[in-house]
């Protein structure tokens, strides 16, 4: 009797299931480092919108196109296009609405670039009066709670109160295009 060793050419069970297994993984490694990219990506996004919405309210701000601005005035952005998107305004050093983010540092901070930005004009001209605002906008992130940008700059005082005669005081001859 002849034996033979004759071996079947291709994959055992285990080979297979061992391949499967690492694939297995490997897809599973990829597909939540694409997760966390997308979840990055959509809270940059997020917040990149909550700055921009921020300024473009900053800018009607100074330009005193918001009525009846007062410390602690809200809102959303539905009339952009994002409506989970939402704003408070606090106004002044001492704002409650100022999402915790005033401390006396940053108050000295803000009194010196002011010094500086007023350093190069003349004394004879009179310098307008800046009041401090922070703009708060809540947006919702990819991923948990709903996150807050705060946005803190320094405007003309008179657009703030929407005070004409104090624009006409600071700038005569001057009148901006709220009241022509």
């Amino acid at each position: 009797m002849i034996f033979s060793h004759h071996r079947n050419r291709g994959f055992s069970l285990i080979e297979v299931m061992a391949a499967v297994l690492l694939l297995g993984i490997a897809m599973t490694v990829m597909l939540q480092l694409r997760n966390d990219s997308l979840g990055k990506a959509a809270d940059a996004r997020s917040r990149s919108i909550a700055s921009r919405m921020a300024l473009n309210l900053a800018n009607r701000i100074e330009a005193a196109r918001v009525p009846d601005l007062f410390d602690g005035i809200s809102g959303d952005f539905a009339d952009f296009g994002f409506p989970v998107f939402s704003w408070v305004i606090g106004l002044g050093d001492g704002s409650t609405y100022a999402s915790g983010i005033g401390d006396e540092d940053s108050e000295t901070t803000w009194r010196n670039q002011l010094e500086l930005a007023y350093e190069d004009l003349d004394e004879s001209v009179e310098k307008p009066a800046l009041t401090r605002i922070f703009i708060s906008v809540t947006y919702p992130p990819f991923v948990g709670e709903d996150e807050i940008y705060t946005l803190e700059l320094m405007l003309p005082t008179w657009a703030i109160y929407q005070d004409f005669e104090l624009y006409q005081a600071t700038w005569p001859g001057m009148l901006p295009e709220a009241i022509q």
